[in-house]
């Protein structure tokens, strides 16, 4: 096992409220990492610490170390510059747990990020399609592609985000309460899928089922 992340004692605040306290934890590549604990812990803020999305939030104070294994060298990602973040957040890809859907089809919500890549659009039309299959979700919506994707039902809209990470392959995938949406047997279903997934990235999630931990996490954090 090696590591790919290396969190060292960090704490964050936002303003004078202390969210996050002396957080140590090591990310093991192709594992899959489990956070949980009550509502209103951090585990959020955590994810969104592991990407730096955190700095778009203005009174967000961190300290202490991230560090990220690139090709056997560690980089601290607290003390990466602006420019350097685009590059970051392409191979540390957040999903949220509240779909956030672009206001276009369901086809241009999942090439948006490989447009930005440069990528074309017959190339992408495969790995899209790909994308989709993995989420179980390319069979219900084959024939409306371009369609308006805010018509998704609530459970599409959640794997329809999960597959637009998906395509992008990234190094590192961040997903907060994937399944929240999804009935038992979807649940399930993208449950045997990121067991899968594991081999080609390294998954850390956060999860408030129990069971769901149990079955599938390598390890786990628990922020009490």
């Amino acid at each position: 096992m090696s590591e790919i992340i290396k969190i060292k004692n960090l704490n964050l605040s936002y303003g004078k409220k202390e969210v996050l306290k002396g957080i140590n934890l090591n990310i093991f590549k192709n594992h899959i990492t489990a956070i949980s604990g009550p509502s209103g812990i951090g585990k959020s803020s955590l994810l969104l610490v592991l990407n730096q999305m955190i700095r778009e939030f203005e009174k967000a104070k961190c300290s202490g170390e991230v560090l990220l294994n690139e090709d056997g060298e560690w980089r601290d990602i607290l003390k990466l510059k602006e420019k350097e973040l685009p590059a970051l957040r392409k191979n540390i890809v957040y999903v949220s747990q509240h779909p956030d859907l672009l206001p276009f089809s369901i086809f241009e919500n999942l090439y948006f990020g490989l447009k930005l890549q440069g990528i074309k659009k017959d190339r992408a039309k495969s790995m899209i399609k790909e994308a989709l299959e993995k989420t179980f979700l390319y069979e219900e919506i084959k024939d409306r592609l371009h369609g308006d994707a805010s018509m998704l039902s609530g459970g599409q809209q959640q794997r329809l985000i999960l597959a637009r990470a998906l395509v992008l392959k990234p190094k590192i995938l961040l997903l907060d309460e994937p399944t929240s949406s999804l009935n038992e047997e979807l649940s399930s279903k993208v449950e045997d899928m990121l067991v899968k997934l594991k081999r080609e990235t390294t998954i850390v999630m956060i999860s408030h089922f129990k069971s769901q931990i149990l079955k599938i996490a390598d390890s786990v954090l628990n922020l009490a």
